[in-house]
C-alpha cells in the first residue's frame, strides 16, 4: 500500500482515539511498516496528541484578558498613587507568571516519566495474501503470515516482553537475558531469551503448533489461574499442543518445510490433502471443500512459487487424481463479497 500522507493524516485521530474500523485500522498498520520515516511521523502524531490536554489547559489562562483588565484599573487610580499601582501590576502580573512557570515546570517533569511509564498497545495485522515483516521495539524481527494479528506494546516494561499472537507468525527475538518474551497463543504461552520460531495459532482452529529453528523455548498454559509447563524444545523440533486434552506431542521436523512460507513460497512434503487445503484456503483467501472423504488422506509433495490459485489447482490435478470446481465470489447486501469457493472432488475415470 502507498497512501498518501495526506489520506493517512486524517485517519490518525480517529486511529489514536479508538474510533476506526478496522480495516482502516489495518491501513495504518499497513503504512507504519512501509518505512522508518513513516513509523517516525506515526510517533510523533501520537506523543502530540497524548499532549493536547496540556495544551486545552494552557488555553484556559487567558494572559490578553488579563491585562486589559489590569489596564483599567490602573487608568481608575489617582496619579498620586501611580507608584503604588505600578507595583500592584506587577505582583498581579508576576505572581500568575511564577504560578504557570512552576506549573509547567512540574507538569513537564510528570510528563516526562509518564511517557517512560505509558504503554499503548498496538496491533498489526497481514492481509490475505500477504506477508508482513516489521520490528518491535526491543529489535525483535517477525513475520505475520495472510491473514494473522499480532497485538504487542510501543515499549516493553517489566520483567516481561509480551506479545499476542493470532494466526501464524516467525519470530527472531532480540536477546535480552533481564527480560524474557513471552507469546500468547490462546492457551499457550511460548517463552525465550532470545531465539527464532515458528507460531501457528488460528481461532476456528483447536491446536497451536510451535517449530523451533535456534535457540530453546519454555511452554506452558495458564487456565484459571491454573499453570501447567510442558518443559522445553530443542531445535528441530515441532510441538502441537491441543486445547482439548492440554497435552503438548513434539517431534523431529525439517524446520524448512514450516517457515518457506516468509519468502512466499508454500512447501509440502507428504501432507495430508486436508492440510494443503487448509493452507491454501488461507493462502488465497478462498473457502476450499473436499467433496470426496477419500482424497482427504492423499499424501501430496510440492512446492509453490509466485502461483496463483489456478495454476496451483492445475498441479494438484495432475499429480494427484482429484479435479476441482471454483465458484466465484457474490455480492451481499451489505456491499461486501463472499469468498471464493473451490470443490475439490476425486477424478472420474
Amino acid at each position: 500500500m502507498k497512501s498518501g500522507y495526506s489520506e493517512i493524516e486524517e485517519l490518525l485521530p480517529g486511529y489514536l482515539s479508538g474510533g476506526l474500523s478496522d480495516k482502516d485500522r489495518a491501513m495504518i498498520d499497513e503504512w507504519r511498516t512501509e518505512s522508518p520515516e513513516n513509523e517516525i511521523l506515526f510517533q510523533q502524531s501520537s506523543k502530540a496528541w497524548e499532549a493536547m490536554p496540556l495544551l486545552n489547559e494552557m488555553e484556559q489562562f487567558n494572559s490578553f484578558e488579563a491585562l486589559k483588565k489590569i489596564n483599567t484599573r490602573i487608568s481608575n487610580q489617582k496619579t498620586t498613587k501611580w507608584w503604588i499601582s505600578i507595583q500592584r501590576v506587577a505582583a498581579i502580573l508576576l505572581l500568575p507568571v511564577l504560578i504557570y512557570s512552576g506549573y509547567i515546570s512540574i507538569r513537564n517533569t510528570s510528563l516526562k516519566k509518564q511517557q517512560k511509564e505509558y504503554v499503548v498497545m498496538q496491533t498489526i495485522s497481514s492481509r490475505q495474501g500477504m506477508v508482513t515483516q516489521f520490528d518491535l521495539s526491543d529489535g525483535t524481527k517477525v513475520w505475520l503470515n495472510s491473514g494473522s494479528a499480532l497485538q504487542f506494546p510501543n515499549s516493553f516494561t517489566g520483567d516481561l516482553r509480551e506479545v499476542k499472537l493470532t494466526g501464524e507468525a516467525y519470530f527472531k527475538v532480540a536477546k535480552n537475558e533481564n527480560q524474557p518474551f513471552r507469546v500468547h497463543a490462546k492457551d499457550l504461552n511460548i517463552e525465550v531469551l532470545g531465539t527464532s520460531f515458528n507460531v501457528v495459532s488460528y481461532e476456528d482452529e483447536h491446536q497451536t503448533e510451535v517449530v523451533l529453528v535456534e535457540g530453546k523455548v519454555r511452554l506452558s498454559s495458564e487456565i484459571d489461574e491454573v499453570q501447567k509447563v510442558f518443559g522445553t524444545m530443542q531445535p528441530g523440533q515441532r510441538a502441537v499442543y491441543a486445547e482439548d486434552t492440554r497435552k503438548v506431542e513434539a517431534q523431529e521436523v525439517a524446520v524448512e518445510k514450516y517457515i518457506a512460507w516468509r519468502d512466499g513460497n508454500l512447501v509440502f512434503r507428504d501432507d495430508m490433502m486436508e492440510d494443503v487445503a487448509k493452507r491454501l484456503s488461507r493462502w488465497f483467501n478462498v473457502e476450499i471443500v473436499i467433496n470426496d472423504t477419500e482424497i482427504k488422506n492423499y499424501a501430496y509433495k510440492a512446492t509453490f512459487r509466485n502461483e496463483n490459485l489456478t495454476q496451483v489447482l492445475n498441479l494438484l490435478k495432475i499429480s494427484a487424481p482429484i479435479d476441482y470446481q471454483i465458484i466465484g465470489n457474490k455480492l451481499l447486501p451489505n456491499g461486501e463479497y463472499t469468498k471464493q469457493k473451490v470443490y475439490l472432488m476425486k477424478k472420474k475415470v
